[in-house]
Formats: C-alpha cells, structure tokens, sequence
C-alpha cells in the first residue's frame, strides 16, 4: 500500500521497485544480467580452444596454464574489485558499468590474437580489471533497485535471465569456432572471429547501460572518500549475516569458475580423448554444461520466489547444502560424459545459481544503503579471492590428482558454509526465546 501512496514507486509486473527507480531503468540492468555471466565465461570457456590451437600447448599442460590464467587474473580483480564498488557509490553505478563493458569489450578484441603464454596472460588481466568492475556492480545495483518485499523476486528474475545468458554462452557460442570453420575460416582465425563477435556484444552492452539510473545513490553520505567508503564496507562485517554473505561469496564465485575452468577441461579433453576435433569437443562441451545452466536458470525463479517467503538465513543454508550435494556427486563420477552424470550435472546447477542467490539477497537485505556500493565490492572481493584459490589449488590438482579433485574441493566448501549458516541461524533462534523459556 505504501508503494501505491509513494509517486516515486514503480512495478514491473509483480515486482516492486525501490522509491526513485524506473522500469526503464529496471530493464537496462536486465538486460546486463543476461550478457553479463556470458561474457564473464565465455573467455574462460574457450580457452582450451586457444591453448589448442592458437598456442598449441600439450594437454597434460593445460590444466596448470589455465589455472595459472585463472590465478593471476583473480589477482587483478582482487586490486579493483573493492575500489570500483566504492568508487560507484561517489561517481555513480552508470559510469563504472559503462567503463566496464569497453575495457571487457577490449580484453575479447585483443585476447585471441596473443602470440605467446605472456601475451595471454597480459589480456586475461586486462580482463580482470573488466570482470571486478561488472561483478561489483551486477549485485549492487541489483541491491539499489529492488523493494525490500521484491528482493527475493527481483533476484530470481536476474538470475533466471544470467542463466539464459550463461546458457547461450555454453549451447551456442562454444560453436562459433566451428560455425565460422564452416564458412572456411582456418582454426586461428575461426577461434579470433568467435572472440570479435563478443567484443562486439560488450560494446552494444556499454551503450544499453546508458539507460541506468543516472547519478550518485542518494543515500551516500557527501564527500565520501573511496577509502573511507572501502573502511564501512569491512567495518559492516561485524554484522555476523554480512561476515556470512562474505564467507558465502568465497565458495559461490568459485562454483561458476568450477564449472568455466575445470569441468570444460574435464569435458573437452573427455572428448577429445573419445576422437573428437577442438570445436566438436568444444560444442559438446557447451551441450553438456548447458544442461546443466539451464537448470539453474529455471530453478532461479522459484528459489527466489522462496525467498520473500521464508528468512533469508534459512534461505542460504538450504542454498550451499544443495550446491555441496551437487557438486559432490559429480566429483564422484568416473565418466563425465557418461548418461548417469547428467541427474548429477544438474544438481550441481541448481546448486550454483542456489548459492550465489542466497548470499546475494541476504546481503542486500544486512547492507546499509549508504555504503551499499562499497559492501558488495567487498563480498566480490571475498568471491574473488575464492577464485583465487581454486585456481591455484584446484590446477595443481587437476593435473596430479584427477579432473573430479578441483570439483570435490568446491564441494566441501559449499558444504562448510552451509553448516556455518546452519550454525548461525540455531544462535539466532537460541538467543530469541526469551530466557525463562530456555
């Protein structure tokens, strides 16, 4: 009722938006939704395809390169990430998801045309720089937009459209090389056109980001300084449900790099072992990993609809128990291209989109306005640093151990937040029964 008396209040459909957001407004930021997590992945998911062909490194190198990649561009992002949050809150969410969509646009023009391990890794970090100032603002102007009593709603929307793009990005894109092979383009240059066609799709990305909500957040305070703005940000984590959302993003971003990193390699180089060519291996990489995105992206809905429906807390612990049961079942199979993986595949999906969902509307709920830009950088930050670490150990491990090891180590992650939000939300319900009850 008070959204009906408040002129500044919009809907889009069942969803209620924040005082001073419009629907215009609204479908800009969707429409970053659905490219962002394509773009996000994409590079990452056809870098088989350039260590193949491009680079020609050994397959027994490619699991430590990658995660090399991996490493060193979770550096990068770990450098910005916080920055770009707080910075969006003194300059405004437009101009920094502007920015971010050419610098990502330059990273795809310019990433399959390195001659050398050392010009790659150069792009990929140009890349990182990109991806920390996207991530930061993906949940911080979804935070911005959305109702107190729409969160849950808005974020399954948002979700559902990542995973339509991620979904695109696994079924179709991984094609491109072999769509424009078919044209008579040679592998190098079938590889470069995939990439271009990308950059084109950031470019078109950053001139729809104009149509974001102009302008500074109004609840930040004046002549807030970067700094200052990163101090609140940590200072916020003495809320124990924030320190949760942190610790949350350190396992829910490495879920989604898993999936681009370590389950593409399991499934390309299955393939190729079976006698597929680099884009064949490619393509049925993306078919397999695109069943599994897609659902996540039926699922996102729903569990968000679950969301404005039941605590937030309670939310996040049924999120991270399915992800670890997801991706622990797939780290248990011996084929991954096998009928039986796909029912496992598929938790694990459902699983991901889980994780990152729950932390999100959690966080968006606990974060003061003033400094939301800066507290979802930080988590960010946390989710960056998660990548970090799987890159790093989960490469070593792909390469000595076995493809399922990096999956069974997200596994166990997802599983320890889950017990610790299980943990917190019984310290909560203890110390709300009034005393002479206990």
């Amino acid at each position: 009722m008070a959204g009906l008396m408040d002129p500044s209040s919009h809907t889009l459909g069942p969803i209620r938006l924040a005082p001073g957001v419009e629907r215009r407004h609204v479908l800009a930021y969707l429409f970053a939704a659905f490219v962002s997590i394509c773009l996000f992945t994409y590079l990452a998911t056809l870098t088989p395809y350039v260590l193949e062909v491009h680079l020609k490194v050994p397959a027994g190198e490619q699991g430590s390169l990658s995660g090399a990649l991996q490493f060193w561009q979770e550096i990068v992002l770990l450098g910005f990430i916080g920055w770009w949050g707080a910075a969006s809150d003194r300059v405004g969410r437009r101009l920094v998801y502007c920015a971010g969509f050419l610098v990502l646009a330059a990273s795809y023009f310019l990433y399959p045309t390195a001659a050398t391990y050392g010009e790659l890794m150069a792009w990929r970090l140009l890349f990182g720089v990109a991806v920390a100032a996207l991530t930061a603002m993906l949940a911080t102007v979804l935070a911005d937009y959305a109702h107190e009593d729409s969160r849950g709603k808005l974020t399954g929307l948002s979700f559902l459209l990542n995973g339509i793009g991620a979904v695109l990005s696994f079924m179709l894109l991984t094609r491109l090389p072999g769509i424009f092979a078919d044209q008579g383009a040679d592998p190098d240059h079938a590889g470069r056109y995939a990439y271009w066609t990308l950059a084109g799709l950031a470019l078109l990305a950053a001139v729809v980001m104009l149509g974001l909500k102009p302008g500074r957040p109004a609840a930040v305070r004046e002549r807030s300084s970067t700094l200052l703005l990163l101090k609140d940000g940590l200072l916020a984590g003495r809320n124990p449900r924030i320190s949760l959302a942190y610790i949350g993003a350190f396992a829910a971003r490495a879920d989604m790099a898993a999936i681009s990193l370590f389950l593409t390699l399991w499934l390309v180089q299955s393939a190729t072992a079976a006698g597929a060519t680099p884009d064949e291996a490619a393509a049925k990489s993306g078919m397999v990993i695109g069943a599994a995105l897609a659902a996540s992206m039926l699922w996102s809905p729903i569990f968000g609809t679950i969301g404005d429906r039941v605590s937030r807390l309670s939310l996040t612990v049924a999120g991270f128990l399915l992800a670890a049961a997801g991706y622990g079942l797939v780290a248990s199979l011996d084929d991954i291209l096998s009928p039986m993986a796909l029912p496992a595949l598929l938790l694990l999906g459902i699983g991901q989109s889980s994780t990152v969902l729950s932390s999100s509307v959690l966080l968006a709920q606990e974060a003061p306005a003033g400094t939301r830009g800066a507290v979802f950088g930080l988590q960010s930050f946390c989710g960056a640093l998660g990548i970090l670490v799987l890159s790093s150990v989960g490469g070593w491990l792909y390469d000595a151990v076995g493809p399922h090891a990096p999956i069974a180590l997200i596994a166990a992650a997802n599983g320890l937040v889950g017990l610790c939000a299980l943990a917190l939300l019984f310290s909560e319900r203890q110390a709300a029964v009034p005393a002479g009850a206990k």
